[in-house]
């Protein structure tokens, strides 16, 4: 834009008394603005130099290598926390579902394929791309199941599946020694004594698998839970704790890579293990991961077995011992469930 210049020449003003200024001044007007004229314009502004740049580089370098472990421990923090509350919300829905329906409903699960299935049932992951897509979902699957629908007379039933088969986000999974855990005392699921060839009659059930279509052909003894009519637990006395772990599940591929290997996933806990020397704190519980035992507190306590659970106490003090095998104690995540209300409530390690 093109700006007229003005000069003013203020050497004919006379002052207020009259008289005339001895020198002359000269000033420029442009756009508005007055400016002595021969007093160059201010700089608007001028660049970084290249030791600046280097030093603020520096520092956000810095900056970024001391939060990105806070960011790495928050994701998998968030991996736990969204694998609790999806739980949460199944085993509230099927909680839901007994009592409007007035019928018990089970919450099945889908543990290592080896330590349950039958060979039919085996079979089935040969010719059923849908339970053959299933195995990558080993200790991280489960489903809600009914038997009987509303209406129906004692003895008639309509046993059906009313979910999809819905499995836990990535990064998260159930322990697999909870599946094979036949201590009366400490079992979470029935259907265990299976396993051993021991049979309940109050308590066992076959279910279709992988959906009801299957039928008795495709059906095995398959660990679950249960609501009963009103809400509350089957079959128990107690609370119970359905714990969750870290870590990843890594399913075989047969040889054309594109198909499940009729295998067991390889489970990875990679949550961080528990120091056995001043790592117990007061009012947190923690989970006892792989194979082995350990002692609650380390001198003369409890021994607790892989897949147990124990909580810390200040005068237990702060140390556990490890009595056999590789056990690795860590934080326990999850979800515990009212055996009278069959409420669930988030378990995590937060202090009381």
């Amino acid at each position: 834009m093109n700006c007229a210049r003005h000069i003013l020449d203020r050497s004919d003003t006379a002052d207020a008394a009259g008289a005339r200024p001895s020198g002359r001044s000269r000033a420029t007007v442009q756009a508005g603005f007055l400016r002595p004229e021969g007093r160059a314009p201010a700089a608007a502004g001028r660049g970084f130099t290249l030791i600046e740049m280097i030093v603020v580089l520096g520092i956000i370098g810095i900056i970024a290598a001391l939060t990105l472990p806070s960011f790495t421990k928050g994701g998998k923090g968030n991996t736990t926390e969204s694998a609790t509350r999806q739980l949460m919300d199944d085993l509230a829905y099927a909680r839901l579902k007994a009592l409007s329906g007035r019928a018990r409903v089970y919450v099945v699960f889908f543990p290592l394929q080896s330590d349950y299935l039958t060979v039919a049932v085996t079979n089935a992951f040969y010719t059923n791309s849908g339970a053959n897509s299933m195995l990558a979902g080993q200790m991280a699957s489960y489903a809600i199941f009914v038997r009987r629908a509303v209406g129906e007379q004692p003895g008639q039933e309509s046993p059906r599946y009313l979910t999809e088969w819905h499995t836990l986000p990535d990064g998260a999974f159930f322990p697999p020694n909870i599946f094979t855990n036949t201590n009366s005392n400490t079992r979470i699921f029935w259907n265990v004594n299976q396993l051993f060839g021991a049979t309940n009659a109050a308590t066992d059930y076959l279910f279709p698998f992988p959906d009801t279509g299957s039928g008795a052909m495709h059906a095995d003894y398959l660990p679950y839970i249960a609501f009963e009519p009103d809400g509350r637990l089957y079959g128990r006395a107690g609370d119970l704790t359905l714990p969750l772990v870290e870590g990843s599940l890594l399913q075989a591929k047969d040889a054309s890579g594109k198909t499940n290997a009729i295998a067991d996933v390889d489970a990875q806990v990679t949550a961080a293990p528990v120091p056995a020397t001043g790592g117990i704190v007061n009012g947190i519980e923690y989970y006892v991961a792989g194979g082995g035992r350990v002692r609650y507190p380390a001198a003369g306590g409890v021994i607790f077995n892989a897949g147990e659970t124990f909580q810390g106490a200040t005068a237990s003090g702060q140390d556990y011992a490890v009595i056999s095998g590789s056990p690795r104690v860590v934080h326990l995540y999850g979800v515990r469930l009212n055996w009278i209300t069959g409420r669930a409530k988030a378990v995590r390690p937060e202090l009381p």
